[in-house]
This record gives C-alpha cells, structure tokens and sequence, in this order.
C-alpha cells in the first residue's frame, strides 16, 4: 500500500505543478505591444506585494491621464526580474509619490503595466528593456528621460524585434556577438 501512496502523492504534486506553470499569462496579451501608446499618471502608494508570480502595487490616482481618486493596480515582473531591471523592494513604500508610463490594461479592469516608474523625486527608470532597445532604435529613447534598465547594456535584442533589431545594427549599437551597446560609445 505505501508505494501506491507514495506514487499517488507524487502523480499529484506533478499535476499541480504543471497546472501552475500553464496559468501564468502572457504581459502583452492583457496589456498590448510594449511598443504601442502608453500612458503618464502619477498617485501616491496604498498598498504593496512584492512576490512571485508578479510584483503589484496598489495605488490611488492624483493626476495625469487617470481620473484623480481612481484606485489602480501597478502590475510587474516576478521579483528576480525586477531587481535585474535595476529595482529593489527598499524603494517602494506605502505613502509614496509614484509617477508611472505605463500601458493599461485591455479587459476594462483597473490594472496597468510599468514603461518606467519614478518613486517620489528619484530618476524615472525604466521596466522593460526590450522596450528601451524598441525607444532607442525608434531614436525617442534620450528625449523620454528614462534611466535604462540595469541590465539593458550586453542584452541579445531579439524580444524588442527584428526591424528595432535591424535599426540597432545600422546605428552601430550591438557589440560583436549581436548584444545591445548603451550607453553608445563615445564618437
């Protein structure tokens, strides 16, 4: 009887493990292209989860292209992406100013996507590298005084496309293996 028990609990976990893996959800799927048009608002910090699957900050609008007094959800990366982008769980605190470029959610639910967030009157760092290789080969990535990702420079660019891959190519910015230059050398 023990080894059916102990192959029934194992079937089991395996099953329950798999399941999780194939719930997890595709970003641009619930939020759009990380190249299309985003959104700039800025509100102050209600609420905050930082774990896995998916960092989420809650956070009550007080202006720019959100109505003022709205309560929404600032969903991101799972913790070990967010730290390589650069961010660190120390940085974010109930009560704080957040300003956010951001891509909102398309199923009419108050959820919203980081481009690039700014914690009270600290530097607006990027969220999304593939996005900063996108906005630098667009040449619009300087004009947005975004901070690059942290682990933007040495990344392969092929998530950000073939075209801004193309483009980064032709403005001299992948080094010898095909890996993103930035900042760019020095003329």
């Amino acid at each position: 009887m023990k080894p059916f028990l102990l192959l029934a609990s194992f079937i089991t976990t395996a099953l329950l493990c798999t399941s999780t893996l194939f719930a997890h959800h595709s970003s641009t799927a619930q939020f759009g292209e990380f190249g299309s048009n985003t959104k700039t608002f800025e509100g102050t910090i209600v609420g905050i989860k930082w774990g896995n699957p998916h960092i989420t900050m809650d956070v009550e609008i007080t202006g720019g292209d959100l109505e003022p007094g709205s309560k929404w959800r600032l969903l991101s990366h799972p913790t070990g992406v967010q730290e390589a982008y650069g961010f660190s769980k120390e940085e974010f605190n109930v009560g704080d100013t957040i300003r956010i470029i951001g891509w909102l959610g398309l199923r009419n639910q108050p959820v919203f996507w980081p481009r690039a967030i700014q914690v009270n009157d600290g530097p607006l760092k990027s969220n999304l590298r593939y996005t900063d290789m996108i906005d630098i080969a667009n040449g619009t990535f300087e004009a947005m005084g975004i901070q690059p990702s942290a682990n933007l420079n040495g990344s392969s660019p092929a998530r950000a496309g073939e075209e801004a891959t193309a483009r980064l190519a032709e403005m001299g910015l992948l080094d010898a293996d095909g890996n993103v230059i930035w900042p760019p050398p020095a003329n």
